[in-house]
């Protein structure tokens, strides 16, 4: 992985942990909706990565 890859991580993971704690400090069922959303679509996006990268 090139540092590119690295810092989209970091950043992603970053992101998607400062939505679901602004959420949660709303209110707290919605802090746990946004995290499963967000990994749903992070699974997605993965997924589809790895699909396109082997043919």
């Amino acid at each position: 992985m090139s540092f590119l890859d690295y810092a989209t991580l970091i950043a992603g993971v970053l992101g998607l942990a400062a939505i679901t704690i602004g959420a949660g400090m709303i209110f707290l069922p919605a802090g746990f909706i946004v995290a499963g959303a967000g990994l749903v679509a992070w699974s997605y996006i993965v997924a589809r990565a790895g699909a396109g990268s082997k043919g």
